[in-house]
């Protein structure tokens, strides 16, 4: 018996050992991505895991200290094409290996003297354009040349300028006479060395000579954008139903007239083509009544067509500009129907015959939250009341309803930690911190996101929002810095706002949590994001720090980050409020 104790306690023995000596570190590499496509770097950071954590470990051939938790994040040097990293970790006793490929864009070199090759840059396939408008061309070739373009083969030919070794851009002023249908542009290029070179563009140039105006309508809500592509800024957001006349086209995207000199870009996804013969859609403003109901001041303005409109705020009083385009002046009389409307004086302007714009004077000094909407063709302002806040010591957030927003979801998680935690399931926990801790101030709390909704777009949140009567809208992110960059020197928390209503408690929420949290402060932004622009009741966007460095990582998961960052939230709202309780 005690011989077959022997014996196990033996094997058992056996099976440690051999488990000390073959057992290898835990390795991951989380960032880049397996066959990532990434620009032209020379230098870039990795990040993943390794435990245990005392391990030591080598990335190409740099050292890498890991911090405690085993997350890493360091910088190498990279080099275009097919890279490849090599991680290599040892505790002393084994090894273990990940390799890692990606693909790094080459960088942008001048095309050599003798090349026989141009590059056609722009135009795309295909553009419409009009009378006065200037067409862009550009391309790329040989350095030190002379380079020209052309419409058709016994056009005339117009210099273009060599702004970069090797780039040569051009322009072109269309003219009453220019009768393009489909044309293509022809570049010509002389090398230094006298040799000349040709290359179409294969585009497709139309010029609208229509004595009939074409018309599209919206299909559907959509932004109006600055330039023709999704990488342009929001001009204006538009309703399903607005009506307005196509002024030319470059590739997917459609250029619409607001006004005189007023136009912007429409994905052509978002439009239906009206008939040959369809009247531009033009109203006259008639009289306005304005009513009150639970909590808002409603005033509505019956039109004959859905109108495009912006809206311009101001504060100290609250003021607002609403300008519809397509609409002319002619309103006599304003009904003010309930006595306890806010707004206390109205008036009208129009310094464009395409143009009319309402001045609205409220009793308030600060602005709500507001809607512009249409009944059928009749539009509908509805402006909200300041909140009836019972403040108290125990309950100062009494009367307040809140929306937290907590970044990004399942399907579309944002960063990522070293760790491999994702912002959005790390935004989730400090949003559900700060929910308990405004529903312990007195607030009621509207959550836009529980983790199981997914896909759940921007515009969801904001219509939730506003759909609920939030007060204030705050929605939860973490940072990270692109390819390329540091993430140890950009790194920082920053706090994010676009209307007026957002910006004092940006300032208050900045102030709070950088003394509290002792992260780099990377300063209040007025940023053009869609939950900070299309919320209109006061809205920031808080990015509480860098996910993607392992120190922040670990904390941003632990229970006294999150309550921090509950607090601070929670006390900056009060504070707000204190500032504008008379407005």
């Amino acid at each position: 018996m005690k011989q077959i104790f022997r014996t196990q306690i033996f094997f058992l023995f056996s099976l440690f050992i051999e488990g000390l000596v073959f057992s290898q570190p835990a390795l991951k590499i989380v960032q880049p991505y397996e066959n990532a496509n990434l620009m032209y770097v020379t230098q870039s950071f990795v990040f993943g895991s390794v435990s245990p954590a005392t391990a030591t470990l080598f990335i190409n051939g740099t050292s890498v200290v890991p911090y405690t938790n085993g997350g890493f994040l360091t910088m190498i040097p990279f080099q275009e094409g097919r890279f490849k990293i090599e991680a290599v970790a040892s505790d002393g006793v084994s090894i273990s290996t990940v390799t890692r490929f990606v693909n790094v864009a080459e960088a942008t070199r001048p095309f050599p003297q003798n090349s026989s090759e141009i590059q056609v840059i722009s135009p795309p396939n295909r553009i419409v354009l009009r009378g006065e408008d200037i067409l862009n061309v550009a391309c790329k070739g040989a350095p030190q040349g002379t380079a020209f373009f052309k419409f058709k083969e016994k056009g005339g030919h117009y210099p273009m300028v060599e702004v970069s070794p090797g780039l040569y851009r051009g322009v072109y002023k269309i003219q009453p006479e220019d009768n393009f249908d489909y044309d293509d542009v022809i570049f010509f290029l002389r090398r230094a060395d006298g040799r000349k070179i040709s290359k179409r563009a294969k585009a497709e140039i139309v010029v609208q000579k229509r004595r009939t105006p074409r018309f599209v309508e919206l299909s559907e809500d959509a932004t109006l954008l600055t330039g023709p592509g999704s990488e342009y800024g929001y001009n204006l957001f538009l309703l399903k139903g607005v009506r307005l006349e196509v002024t030319g086209e470059y590739g997917d995207y459609v250029r619409v007239d607001l006004d005189s000199g007023n136009t912007g870009w429409l994905a052509r996804s978002t439009l239906r083509e009206l008939p040959p013969g369809t009247p531009p859609a033009k109203s006259v403003s008639r009289n306005i009544r304005i009513q009150t109901t639970e909590g808002s001041t409603v005033l509505e303005l019956p039109l004959s067509y859905v109108h495009a409109h912006r809206v311009d705020e101001f504060v100290n009083p609250y003021r607002m500009e609403l300008t519809l385009f397509g609409v002319v002046a002619d309103t006599d009389r304003i009904h003010f129907i309930a006595k306890d409307s806010i707004i206390k004086e109205i008036y009208w302007k129009q310094f464009l015959p395409e143009s009319f714009t309402l001045v609205i004077i409220t009793d308030q000094s600060y602005p709500w939250g507001y809607e512009v909407r249409y009944e059928g063709t009749k539009l509908i302002l509805e402006l909200r009341h300041r909140p009836r806040w019972e403040h108290s010591k125990t309950a100062p957030l009494r009367g307040l309803k809140i929306a937290v927003d907590a970044g990004h979801s399942t399907g579309s998680y944002g960063t990522i930690g070293p760790l491999g935690n994702t912002e959005a399931s790390v935004n989730l926990l400090v949003a559900k911190a700060v929910e308990e801790r405004l529903k312990n101030l007195g607030a009621s709390v509207v959550m836009t996101q529980d983790g199981t909704k997914d896909p759940f777009s921007l515009q969801s949140r904001i219509d939730l929002a506003w759909k609920e009567k939030a007060n204030i809208f705050v929605s939860i992110h973490s940072d990270a810095c692109a390819e390329g960059e540091n993430p140890r020197e950009v790194e920082g928390f920053s706090v994010h706002y676009y209307n007026v209503g957002g910006e004092l408690l940006g300032e208050i929420l900045r102030d709070d949590y950088g003394k509290k949290s002792g992260i780099r402060d990377q300063g209040l932004w007025r940023s053009n994001l869609a939950v900070c622009r299309a919320t209109t009741m006061p809205s920031i966007l808080f990015e509480q720090g860098f996910l993607i460095l392992p120190e922040f990582e670990e904390r941003f998961l632990k229970k006294d980050h999150q309550q921090m960052v509950a607090h601070v939230v929670g006390e900056s709202i009060v504070e707000f409020m204190k500032r504008t309780q008379s407005k």
